[in-house]
């Protein structure tokens, strides 16, 4: 009989703590979160501070309308003061670093603010679930100091990269390491040829960003402009045929900036194949 007792004990702990663990809570200014996780530390981020973090949001149906790990890289932002009551900007005041958790949104507010109305598949009055997991909370000294180290080691992380993986690699006096592995036929690119490429964009960790699919060539006028400074002048050691594996300087791709899945001050490696000149 004691041990069933006991057992009941135990069983009723843990459903009131998983209870608990999955509760909505609504704070004081009326953000309404449900904990998944709590990160190691309590560190929380106040205004003009740096996050970083990971994020799908979803309908009340589950539908994806938005999702960081589709994209290929979280999202980095200064925090700011939400325009509305319970948006996930004032959420994210609440959030530590290492929390993983769901932010209910009105989406009759989102949509408001954005000057719409709901869209196909949002429901009136329903939540969007803003599930949101926080790798980094920094400092803007912080942040930007991290940004100058990581500018700073760039060029030993790029010959360093050619020397364990480019065989014979070239340098142009851009600072474009290159190595050719089929040579191609007749006159270099210039500029106004048409080339039609296939290509596979990595960063120095071989991990692919973006690529070409055989059925679809990716095709550009080189020199006008059309795609990063990098590829323009890498093409232009390039014949029709020709592969070539190149590591372009950040400043030659995406900078100081980044966009979409490249972070800021990140060199890039790109397989290039020329398969039409015209």
């Amino acid at each position: 009989m004691k041990i069933f007792q006991a057992l009941v004990l135990l069983t009723s702990i843990f459903y009131l703590s998983s209870c608990d663990k999955f509760k909505v809570t609504t704070t004081a200014t009326g953000e309404k979160i449900q904990v998944h996780k709590k990160g190691e530390g309590n560190k929380l981020a106040k205004e003009n501070d740096i996050i970083t973090f990971d994020l799908e949001i979803k309908t009340a149906k589950d539908s994806v309308l938005k999702s960081s790990y589709k994209e290929g890289a979280p999202y980095t932002i200064p925090l700011q003061k939400g325009a509305f009551k319970g948006s996930f900007e004032n959420a994210l005041f609440h959030i530590g670093m290492g929390d993983s958790t769901t932010v209910f949104v009105s989406s009759d507010s989102l949509f408001k603010l954005m000057g719409q109305g709901n869209p196909p598949g949002v429901d009136k009055g329903s939540d969007l679930k803003f599930i949101v997991n926080v790798r980094k909370v920094q400092t803007r000294a912080d942040f930007d100091k991290e940004v100058i180290d990581k500018k700073a080691a760039e060029p030993k992380s790029i010959e360093a990269y050619a020397t364990k993986n480019l065989k014979n690699a070239q340098k142009t006096v851009d600072g474009i390491f290159y190595a050719p592995i089929t040579e191609g036929t007749g006159p270099n690119i210039t500029n106004g040829k048409t080339v039609g490429v296939q290509y596979v964009g990595k960063f120095l960790d071989g991990k692919i960003f973006d690529q070409s699919t055989p059925q679809s060539p990716f095709s550009l006028v080189v020199g006008a402009g059309s795609v990063i400074p990098g590829w323009e002048k890498a093409l232009l050691t390039m014949k029709k045929g020709g592969k070539s594996t190149f590591i372009i300087p950040s400043a030659l791709a995406y900078g100081e900036q980044g966009g979409g899945p490249i972070g800021p001050n990140t060199p890039l490696v790109f397989d290039i194949t020329v398969t039409d000149v015209k």
